[in-house]
């Protein structure tokens, strides 16, 4: 039976566990099948045996010592599988351990880290009926062990079976109160249970249900505090965190006393709260305040994932991070993140945590549970102490601040006001010391090269009231000011995997160097420091030219000894040195084009890195851009964008581009402010020179053109700004189509930039969005952030788009997820300036009745009579074609739609939806939702439906509206003013095509070449 044909074996029915709940597509644990087989030869050996030769066959059987795990484990899975006969299987794991529990141990570890997740619930309670056991013979260590099962409370699932599992936890303990009080001094288990204790109190205290666990808890942490305070200590600065968290409970209000006033209480060598705030918390208790399956997540992304996408962020969030302990889980996780080492045995990436951090940060709904995360993320700048040392743990919080100023720079401009109020207002008589502790977390942030602090607190996205609060709370001398250079930047080094553009000292953790820094965002440079890099550069070029051949070494070398300082006369040298390679273009093979591009990002490597960004006032003008397009790296460009597709040296040039861009992704769009600028002198519009360079680079054109946007959103705002209209402009086609594109604007854009684009629409210069696209532009939406949502839709209003471009995607909107899209979509239907279509109804009335989306959209579309008239007379059709084809229910439709974009609409969608209008609107003082429904039109419709038998079964479910519409039937009648027929009323037209235009002014379409 065991040796037969795969083909059989596969046939055989998939053998389910007993511990783990597996679903029907999962394969089996390998731990639970080892335990399984254990269990069945300990089964087969003892059988109904007595227990004294019960145990003796268990003795001879791990006599091999090959066998002791398989027995042991075996044994173990008894335990947890078979309540009855527990106390017999621990009673032979007892005997066989003799004194030596290593083994059952490490395998409780495995079940508890692996398998607990999974199990079942009677699984789950025996491992409480181990741990009791085990504490009762006093089993060495087993405290670590209970450790990991406290962890996974701290999983961000379901929060009945968290409250489960800790309930059990202190019931232990409480039950085995001497075993806790004799845990040796210093022992795991009271830290990491004060910290998840600590926040659960925090989440359950308002939780009536959860009141006698909550009070349990409280006790322990008390009497942890007071009698444990040295085991508690090991959390050091964490252990102050903690405690904050909970000072709003009076029974903390003793201990913080203490704390603050008179720490000796505490413990006779303690010395107050600044030891605690200068000790950091050691990984390995942080590590457990969340648990084994999410940390395995955040290492996933770290590791794998250096840029973590979105989808896998929203991947932990939605697992982990969207419960009812989300709130004090992120924080806790935040900790987590920062004491994590990224270095090359964890191969995790500083980037990946700074960018997950800043996300993280950015996820927090609630004003209070923001603050709570910000002071986690910063925690350590504010308690930061030299003499201790700890400054690898400042690089998180930096880096965090440096993507938040590009993602989201209003909480980036958050952050660094809560620093300076933190500093105030956290404990007034340690103020000093607070102020001083942040202080030195930025000289030591420069001191150990983690990064500059100037490039955040010198950051165009800061507010400048922001700035100077910084600068004169903590002390920093303001910059000197720095004469504006008019020539265009380039990016900070986005591409780190080849230094090959400049060997300026790099920055362990973040990746950038200073000197890839904007100039106003760099210290000083001394003229020392300046000879020193001319030095450097000179040694490179020197160690390049020995490769590269004698007819463009010459060029090369003049132009590198040429100074800096003469502009002109690098332009001419550079002019030459094109000129030589336009002569000698038959040499340019691959290596060549390598090194020369070398030489170039080298010679030019001060006008890259030092180049000071657009200023905020700029305005484009010719003597502007004269001054910009003077630089010499400028000089390639326009040589570049001279030639004709049909010249022999337009490919050699095109690949010497490309390598450049490779080395330094803002190449290419700088090229791209060249052409848009108009400065490729063969036709302001001409863009092929570009086009040619994605090609070159392998790349589709909106995506090169995207990132290209992204990395000069990154290095110069004011650019950013400059290039996106145009882009608009000279690649319409293309860009307005673009999802990622248009995502990308929505998440930089600032006010001004917004204003720009719509302005740029009004005089007839760009258009954003066409009708084909839009519908995919608008589901694609609905998964970014809330402000880029808000934005999106600015720019939607502002462009006048129809509610028509919208109805394919109105079937997709959920009113309770999607508030930002369902409240715009109330907007443009309020400024509807057409009458409603069979298209637009059928996308109404096709929807799900959960929610009241389209009670309200009606509500909308009935305020002006001759819109409610057609309303009327639209779904007065709608529901007679329903009952003569028999479309009664959802399930009647199916296989009857014969047009894909036509959506039908069933009888019992249209009577939901006419209910909870009914139930929503009517006796509202403006009576519009009795004069809609008292229509000649609509009563019509619902005469029909009385006569008809197929419909009885919904008139009993709909009794209520069919009661309504009677009522109002009979009031029209003795009223005959509000039922009175509209004279000349239009045929009805079933067909999905727009309605006549009323005779208002209604906005110009635009349409794409190819839509319809």
């Amino acid at each position: 039976f065991l040796f037969q044909c795969p083909m059989e074996s596969s046939n055989l029915p998939k053998k389910q566990g007993k511990i783990l709940n597996l679903g029907p597509h999962e394969q089996r644990d390998e731990m639970e099948e080892k335990l399984e087989n254990g269990f069945a030869l300990v089964v087969s050996r003892i059988g109904n045996l007595q227990e004294r030769e019960a145990h003796d066959q268990l003795l001879q059987v791990v006599a091999d010592q090959k066998m002791y795990d398989v027995v042991i484990g075996g044994l173990l899975y008894g335990v947890l599988l078979d309540p009855v006969n527990a106390s017999k299987y621990y009673k032979a794991m007892t005997l066989l351990s003799n004194g030596s529990w290593f083994c059952a141990l490490c395998t409780m570890n495995m079940v508890l880290i692996e398998m607990y997740p999974r199990m079942h619930a009677e699984p789950r309670d025996q491992i409480f009926f181990f741990f009791r056991e085990s504490i009762k013979v006093n089993v060495p260590k087993i405290d670590n062990v209970l450790i990991n099962l406290i962890r996974n409370a701290n999983d961000g699932g379901d929060l009945k079976e968290s409250c489960k599992l800790l309930t059990g936890v202190v019931s232990l303990m409480n039950e085995h109160h001497a075993w806790l009080s004799g845990l040796k001094p210093k022992a795991s288990l009271i830290p990491v249970a004060l910290l998840t204790f600590s926040r659960f109190i925090y989440e359950l205290t308002m939780a009536s249900q959860y009141e006698t666990l909550c009070s349990q808890m409280i006790n322990l942490c008390q009497w942890w505090l007071k009698e444990r305070f040295a085991d508690c200590a090991q959390l050091g600065r964490d252990l102050v965190l903690l405690l904050m968290h909970l000072s709003k409970l009076p029974q903390f209000t003793a201990i913080w006393r203490q704390l603050l006033y008179a720490p000796n209480k505490l413990s006779s060598d303690f010395n107050g709260i600044e030891e605690l705030m200068a000790r950091p918390c050691p990984y390995n208790l942080l590590t457990h305040h969340i648990s084994v399956t999410f940390m395995r997540k955040m290492e996933f992304i770290l590791k794998y994932l250096p840029t973590a996408q979105e989808k896998h962020i929203e991947w932990i969030r939605l697992k982990h991070l969207s419960g009812a302990d989300s709130g004090s889980l992120r924080a806790a996780w935040i900790r987590s993140a920062i004491y994590m080492p990224c270095n090359e045995t964890t191969q995790c990436s500083a980037e990946a945590r700074a960018i997950l951090l800043a996300t993280i940060t950015a996820q927090s709904t609630s004003g209070v549970e923001q603050q709570w995360c910000k002071l986690n993320l910063l925690w350590d700048w504010l308690c930061y102490d030299p003499s201790v040392g700890g400054h690898i743990w400042l690089e998180p919080g930096y880096n965090a601040l440096r993507h938040l100023l590009h993602m989201q720079p209003l909480l980036a401009n958050s952050l660094l006001d809560f620093l300076v109020r933190m500093s105030a207002e956290l404990h007034p008589p340690l103020r000093a010391r607070i102020t001083t502790s942040v202080a030195n977390a930025l000289k030591a942030i420069s001191d150990f090269n983690i990064g500059s602090p100037s490039t955040i607190i010198d950051h165009h996205m800061v507010q400048k009231s922001v700035r100077e609060a910084f600068r004169e709370t903590f002390k920093i001398p303001a910059r000197s000011a720095v004469v504006p250079s008019p020539t265009a930047p380039v990016p900070s080094g986005e591409n780190k995997q080849t230094p090959s553009a400049g060997d300026g000292p790099s920055q362990s953790g973040s990746g950038e160097s200073l000197s890839k820094l904007p100039k106003a965002l760099q210290p000083e440079t001394t003229s020392v420091e300046l000879s020193e890099e001319m030095d450097g550069s000179d040694e490179k070029i020197g160690a390049l030219l020995a490769a590269i051949k004698e007819e463009f070494r010459d060029g090369i070398e003049s132009l590198s000894a040429a100074s800096s300082a003469d502009n002109e006369a690098r332009c001419e040298l550079t002019n030459r040195l094109i000129s030589s390679l336009f002569d000698n273009y038959e040499l340019l093979d691959s290596e060549q084009v390598e090194l020369i591009a070398e030489c170039f990002l080298t010679i030019f490597r001060k006008q890259l890195f030092s180049r000071k960004p657009l200023p905020d006032d700029f305005i484009p003008s010719l003597e502007i851009f004269d001054q910009i397009f003077s630089d010499p790296l400028y000089v390639i460009f326009r040589s570049f964008c001279m030639l004709s597709d049909e010249d022999a040296v337009r490919q050699p040039m095109l690949s010497l581009i490309s390598e450049m861009r490779e080395r330094c992704p803002s190449v290419s769009y700088l090229l791209l402010f060249f052409i848009f600028s108009g400065r490729g002198d063969q036709s302001e519009t001409d863009t092929s020179a570009y086009r040619d360079l994605c090609r070159e680079l392998g790349k589709p054109l909106m995506q090169q053109l995207v990132a290209d946007l992204r990395v000069c959103h990154m290095d110069d705002y004011m650019l950013f700004g400059h290039l996106v209209p145009i882009t608009f402009e000279k690649f319409a086609a293309d860009a307005m189509g673009s999802v990622e594109l248009m995502k990308l604007l929505v998440s930089c854009l600032d006010g001004n930039q917004v204003l720009n684009l719509i302005s740029g629409y009004i005089h007839e210069n760009i258009t954003l969005f066409r009708k084909d696209s839009f519908p995919a532009m608008l589901t694609a939406s609905l998964s970014w952030e809330p402000m880029a949502q808000v934005i999106f839709w600015q720019l939607v209003h502002g462009e006048s788009v129809p509610i028509d471009w919208a109805v394919q995607a109105i079937p997709r909107l959920q009113y309770a997820k999607h508030p930002e899209a369902v409240s715009n979509i109330y907007i443009m239907l309020s400024r509807f300036d057409r009458e409603p279509n069979m298209n637009l109804l059928r996308a109404l009335l096709s929807r799900s009745s959960v929610d009241m989306f389209t009670a309200d959209c009606l509500k909308i579309l009935i305020r002006e009579p001759e819109s409610a008239s057609r309303v009327a007379e639209l779904l007065a059709s709608l529901m007679e074609r329903a009952i003569h084809a028999g479309d009664l229910t959802p399930q009647s439709l199916v296989g009857k739609q014969k047009r894909p974009n036509q959506r039908s609409v069933c009888l019992e969608l249209l009577f939901a939806h006419l209910d909870q209008f009914r139930q929503s609107c009517l006796s509202k003082e403006s009576n519009i939702a009795e004069q809609f429904l008292s229509r000649r039109e609509l009563q019509s419709a619902f005469d029909a439906a009385r006569k008809s038998d197929k419909v009885s079964t919904l008139r009993i479910r709909f009794s209520e509206l069919f009661a309504v519409m009677e009522i109002l039937c009979d009031d029209g009648a003795q009223n005959p003013r509000t039922s009175r027929r509209r004279a000349g009323k239009k045929p009805i037209d079933l067909s999905d095509d727009e309605s006549k235009t009323k005779k208002k002014r209604q906005k110009p379409i635009v349409l794409d070449s190819d839509s319809d």
